[in-house]
């Protein structure tokens, strides 16, 4: 017991012998030491793995923020869609089938009737494809007076199929006649909406 006290005391003796700069340079030394072991065995990890946390967060917060908006636009989006879908089932209303076709020729010929317009052919030609339509060309050849065709092509433009009048020629029928009637001939064009469904009609 005394041995020790007496080794004890000869250390502190010692140490206070030590020079003040050599004891600060220790503790310094010390202190550095376990500020580094600190730094490389808990904070290292620990910032990297508060980094990556900070980085999610980030993410979930950037998420969070479109699903408010997208949340607080819904309405609009439905009905934008509603919109959207009327417009297509007008369009598809525009764009008869096969079998559609036939009752847009007797439109014609009904337009044509109507208006004193006598409807001499009437035949279609070959379709042309594009991507979801098809171009369906048809000859048409007519006979009336000037006034009477006009209103024909008036009538055949409000139909609600769409038709577009290509080039016609025109030529005089009877001519000798007093009121002179025009013989007209060209191509018009309607359009098909290609679907299975309406291929296989």
């Amino acid at each position: 017991m005394d041995m020790k006290s007496i080794d004890f005391d000869e250390q502190l003796e010692k140490l206070g012998k030590v020079p003040r700069a050599a004891r600060y340079g220790a503790v310094g030394a010390i202190l550095a030491l376990v500020a580094a072991g600190y730094y490389f065995l808990a904070y290292q990890d620990a910032s990297a793995q508060h980094a990556a946390l900070r980085g999610r967060a980030q993410e979930l917060q950037r998420k969070l923020t479109n699903v408010r908006a997208v949340a607080n636009n819904v309405g609009e989006f439905e009905q934008e869609v509603a919109t959207l879908e009327r417009e297509l089932e007008i369009a598809l209303k525009q764009l008869p089938n096969r079998k559609q076709f036939e009752d847009l020729l007797q439109d014609i010929t009904t337009a044509g009737k109507k208006v004193g317009v006598t409807i001499k052919s009437i035949e279609r030609t070959d379709e042309i494809e594009h991507d979801f339509y098809a171009e369906v060309p048809f000859t048409l050849e007519l006979q009336g007076t000037y006034h009477n065709i006009a209103m024909f092509f008036e009538r055949v433009a409000k139909l609600p199929r769409i038709v577009n009048i290509g080039a016609m020629r025109v030529s005089t029928s009877n001519p000798n006649q007093q009121s002179a009637e025009l013989r007209v001939e060209g191509t018009a064009t309607t359009f098909r909406f290609l679907s299975e469904d309406a291929d296989q009609a």
